[in-house]
């Protein structure tokens, strides 16, 4: 008896349907039914025993003898004909249209001649498909008789939001950093990309305010009229012990942000803009309420909460992007200084001052566009600088241009850890997050403000 109501009790099991071509592309499947392959193992058999019993008939040793000639006869008689059968099937394939591997039809002759039902049928009739609708609603296509909806895009305003002005002026005018990942985020196909591409533009957004906000206070702790700044130096104090420790996170940018704001309400010249993208609002969140927001979204995904399903990953992206663009919305007044990459500069003595060509670094192309400017102080080459209505800042030892040997090319880089007393300052690209290493900039981060250190 058998449980298989296809099948007559009287019937033995079916034989293995025949796959043509299924073994190292040559013999068919099952092999002990392809003439080929015992041909080909003949061969082999007959070579071995042959040489192997017969008088050597040169001077290398029998064993060596034995297994040049195996492989010989074998390609010759073996393998060669089943090439060659494949390439005439593989024309019969494509002058009758047929499959290359066909599968087996509805009904199968069994050895004893009887015509049997294979075991599970193509289709069944047990549930039938519910009946077509007259006419196809708008936004599918029939295909043999049947309705198949095509792909849609998703809408952008519930699920990207990448329609608004305010995307669109980032990425025009913004730092490349910033600018680049929000160009991430408008490529995204799926809700899990988006997903991720929210969270990493977010990342960089808190980065690239934190050193913009940062060399705006190295350049004030450095300049004669505030060197005894104790806020200033305090603050830039607390970013060095994080860099020398544990290394620079999302939530690393975030809190130093949060233990700068109180300077900005003292002090709001020290760094342009920053008090107004620091202010708290009852009705409407800041920039760091809304990176809070996004950086507890990254610390859940991290610990095992990542969206499981494509649905769910929307329903996140609905939820974590108006953050972003409000953050982008409160962060524009600080980032809106032209960040700079210099080329060159040559002192001219009849004016003394630099002629400076720069790379400007803003928008999302990574081509940048070159400029030239003329400044009254001398500035490096190949070195980040923010522009500013008194002149050039450097970003530098924050952010860095250097040669990443995975990629084959020069990466923005921001500063991310680096040894408290010895050692290369390690930098991370803001485009694929590989690690970079420069000894000269890890002894700049450790040259920064020190709390401890006497003045």
């Amino acid at each position: 008896m058998t449980d298989n109501r296809g099948v007559s009790p009287s019937v033995g099991p079916l034989p293995r349907t025949k796959r043509r071509n299924a073994v190292l592309a040559l013999y068919d499947s099952p092999v002990h039914r392809d003439w080929a392959f015992w041909m080909t193992a003949g061969w082999g058999t007959i070579t071995a025993l042959a040489i192997g019993t017969g008088e050597p008939s040169s001077s290398m040793p029998v064993w060596l003898d034995t297994v040049l000639a195996v492989l010989t006869f074998v390609i010759l008689f073996g393998v060669f004909p089943s090439w060659l059968r494949l390439l005439v099937r593989r024309w019969l394939w494509r002058r009758h249209g047929t499959s290359p591997q066909p599968f087996p039809s509805g009904r199968l002759e069994t050895e004893r001649g009887l015509a049997v039902t294979p075991t599970i049928p193509p289709f069944t009739t047990s549930a039938p498909y519910p009946p077509p609708p007259s006419q196809p609603p708008a936004g599918t296509r029939g295909v043999q008789g049947r309705h198949v909806p095509e792909a849609v895009n998703l809408d952008l305003g519930e699920t990207r939001g990448l329609s608004s002005n305010v995307m669109a002026d980032a990425r025009s005018g913004m730092p490349y950093p910033v600018a680049r990942a929000l160009r991430t985020l408008q490529q995204a196909n799926t809700g899990k990309e988006r997903y991720e591409a929210i969270l990493d533009a977010a990342e960089t957004l808190a980065i690239s305010a934190s050193v913009t906000a940062a060399a705006f206070l190295l350049a004030r702790s450095e300049s004669d009229a505030h060197q005894g700044d104790d806020q200033t130096r305090s603050s830039l104090a607390a970013l060095r012990s994080a860099l020398l420790s544990k290394g620079a996170t999302f939530g690393t940018w975030t809190h130093w942000l949060e233990a700068v704001r109180p300077m900005t309400a003292s002090a709001p010249e020290a760094v342009p803009g920053l008090r107004a993208a620091l202010e708290r609002d009852p009705d409407t969140p800041g920039l760091l309420e809304r990176l809070d927001d996004l950086r507890k979204e990254r610390n859940r995904a991290a610990h095992g909460d990542k969206p499981q399903s494509e649905g769910e990953a929307t329903s996140r992206v609905k939820e974590i992007h108006p953050h972003l663009e409000g953050a982008l919305k409160s962060a524009a007044p600080l980032l809106r200084a032209p960040w700079l990459l210099t080329v060159s500069a040559a002192y001219q003595p009849r004016k003394r001052s630099f002629d400076v060509i720069a790379k400007h670094a803003m928008g999302d192309h990574p081509d940048f566009e070159r400029r030239r400017f003329n400044w009254r102080n001398p500035v490096a080459t190949d070195v980040f600088y923010v522009l500013t209505d008194n002149g050039p800042i450097t970003l530098s030892p924050f952010i860095a241009s250097l040669f990443c040997p995975h990629c084959q090319q020069m990466e923005v880089c921001y500063a991310a850890r680096a040894g408290k007393n010895t050692g290369p300052g390690q930098f991370k690209s803001f485009t694929r997050g590989h690690i970079l290493q420069s000894e000269a900039l890890g002894n700049d981060l450790r040259a920064l403000p020190d709390a401890r250190r006497p003045r």
